[in-house]
């Protein structure tokens, strides 16, 4: 007897339901996809109890025959290809023919539908199909799909809470409001309607609708394009940011995805404006010739694979980048008009500043053996010994001098050389300011037309000192000091056949690795402005971002390392500053190329508005 045997219809659509349908997000995704294709310009989608009593898509939809509704629950049955040429150039959302027949096997679907002539209904109890009747209805289609894994006790129990399966939902209606703006969206959760768009084809009227006016009016539509490839979407500005990257939403030909490539370029992009462990808030929408992307990697459709990527990368990166130079405006502060009427103006803003800092945190030190970490935890070892710029290796005269010598409170610094040494021009992106005072050691308090500006005095002089470095440093050949003993790095075996292109990212450091042995390579000298106890944890996180495929990019590397030294030889939080000293250090942030943050992305000030201030004096 045969052991080997086909299975049945029925059978299959419950196995292919375990990719299809893992939840009922999966089901609203998979309908609202059909009713696009049914070229819809109104989606209404209906949910009870998180999806698993009832969901509910209706569309007004081209619709379908009697022949064609009975159809479409069968296995491998659609109207969107027909033959191989039209998979290497899929258009629609849906292909193949999975969606419809594995909804149907674990639950109960109730389909009507109108094609213009005649309406008609099919009942389709978890795989078991009943006859198709006449129907009355407007042309269109709706599908109800009811009790979801009521005969699957096994997938009922991984179903999480309601509340967090109407969050699924309302995440993928939002996001197939803004992947398609022309089409009106409406979500009703258990009765209560909690989203809408009306279909007027303007993206940024869908973003206001999502994240509110405040993040609107602060973000940018951007646009832009290669030979294979465009982009265009709308960013917010980094001072509006999440704690995950979750509200980056891609879109190919319409189609939403998961490419963490480009999701990654997106951050990459963001990196110097927002600190490592915050992500942007980016809508893009990624154009491109269908026969160059390949939808057809899982059922549940949100992979792709995509040729020329390296180019899609770039185009992100570069454009997005220099939207940023350009569209950066300072942080301002809000005050919440909920505080009691009798609380003193001065706590309040106080409170308001603390608040706004949370995840502005500075660390005194940074770890002295990271010069090339992507991150900045603030758990990070501190150094408690002071820096004392006048030791630092550099071939100029620093910007100031730092006299720890001096017994007060307060810090001497002396200004030497004016920053730049040889003033280039520049455009001045922030006004005259007059310094006030400074408050508890860590922010320079400073007036000016547009209000109060609040200013951390170590994120500024990060700033100062990194596009000091930048220019001093980068710009010229420095001194190169041997090592006694040259540095070996071992255990790198993978990479000996990538030499050429690590000695490409070392380059402009004025290093060069060389092969020593099967698997290490050896390091001879190093430029004098890099700690020699640096440069182990600096060579090792380079290799590591090649071991793993990283894209190192030659300007991400530089700016790490720059960023790192300014640091290092910057003012501390907790640390006293006399007039003059703040005086130079705002004058010389002022005339920075970028003054809004610092070389790690945090702000360098945040603005509290006269009007503000005159709304919460109530005069």
């Amino acid at each position: 007897m045969s052991k080997i045997h086909v299975l049945d219809t029925h059978l299959t659509n419950m196995i292919a339901a375990g990719e299809v349908v893992e939840r009922p997000g999966g089901i609203v995704k998979e309908l609202v996809e059909n009713a696009i294709d049914a070229m819809a310009t109104t989606i209404d989608i209906k949910i009870i109890e998180g999806g698993m009593q009832l969901v509910e898509v209706s569309d007004n939809g081209e619709g379908m025959s009697a022949d064609d509704l009975s159809r479409a629950f069968e296995r491998h049955s659609t109207s969107k290809i027909s033959d191989t040429d039209d998979l290497n150039a899929i258009l629609t959302f849906g292909f193949r023919g999975e969606a419809l027949p594995s909804i149907s096997s674990v639950s109960q679907v109730e389909a009507t539908t109108n094609n213009g002539d005649t309406g008609h209904r099919i009942f389709i109890d978890n795989g078991k199909k009943r006859d198709v009747v006449r129907f009355a209805r407007n042309k269109g289609t709706t599908i109800h799909v009811r009790n979801l894994f009521l005969k699957t006790p096994a997938r009922l129990k991984y179903i999480k809470n309601i509340h967090y399966e109407n969050s699924i939902i309302q995440d993928t209606v939002q996001k197939f409001a803004l992947g398609r703006p022309d089409i009106a969206f409406s979500l009703t959760l258990d009765d209560r309607m909690v989203f809408r768009s009306y279909g007027t084809g303007d993206v940024m009227d869908v973003f206001h609708r999502i994240y509110g006016g405040t993040i609107t009016e602060d973000s940018r539509r951007f646009e832009a394009s290669n030979y294979d490839f465009k982009i265009e979407g709308v960013a917010a500005l980094p001072q509006h940011n999440r704690s995950n990257r979750y509200a980056i939403w891609l879109y190919i030909n319409d189609r939403m995805i998961r490419y963490p490539k480009a999701q990654k370029a997106v951050v990459d992009s963001f990196r110097r404006h927002m600190p490592t462990d915050r992500y942007p808030i980016v809508v893009m929408k990624i154009t491109v010739d269908p026969q160059l992307v390949d939808v057809n990697v899982h059922p549940s459709k949100w992979e792709i694979r995509l040729s020329k990527e390296d180019q899609l990368v770039s185009l992100i990166q570069n454009h997005l980048e220099a939207l940023l130079s350009e569209g950066m405006r300072p942080q301002k502060i809000t005050i919440k008009p909920s505080l009691p009427e009798q609380t003193d103006m001065r706590d309040a803003l106080q409170n308001a500043i603390i608040e706004t800092q949370k995840e502005i945190y500075i660390e005194e030190n940074f770890v002295k053996n990271t010069i090339l970490s992507s991150t900045f935890d603030d758990e990070s070892e501190v150094t408690s010994e002071p820096v004392n710029i006048t030791d630092m290796p550099v071939i100029d005269t620093p910007i100031f001098t730092h006299d720890y010598r001096v017994e007060e409170k307060e810090t001497a610094f002396i200004p030497q050389t004016p920053y730049p040494s040889e003033p280039k021009p520049i455009e001045v992106l922030i006004e005259p300011l007059t310094v006030l005072s400074q408050l508890s050691g860590k922010y320079i308090l400073a007036q000016g037309d547009a209000g109060l500006y609040i200013i951390d005095q170590h994120a500024a002089m990060e700033r100062v000192r990194y596009e000091y470095y930048q220019d001093k440093l980068l710009n010229k050949d420095v001194p190169m000091q041997d090592f006694l003993i040259p540095m070996i790095i071992e255990g790198r075996q993978k990479l000996i056949g990538q030499i050429n292109a690590i000695n490409e990212v070392f380059r402009p450091f004025q290093m060069q690795l060389e092969v020593f042995g099967d698997d290490a390579f050896v390091l001879r000298a190093v430029p004098v402005w890099i700690d020699e106890a640096e440069v182990h944890e600096f060579v090792n996180e380079v290799l590591d971002m090649f071991e793993t495929d990283k894209v190192v990019r030659e300007e991400d590397v530089r700016r790490n390392v720059i960023a790192t030294l300014a640091c290092h030889s910057s003012v501390r939080f907790n640390e006293f500053m006399s007039m003059e000293a703040m005086e130079t250090l705002v004058e010389q942030l002022r005339h920075t190329q970028q003054p809004f943050h610092c070389p790690h992305g945090r702000p360098t000030f945040i603005t509290v508005e006269h009007n503000q201030l005159i709304k919460e004096f109530k005069r």
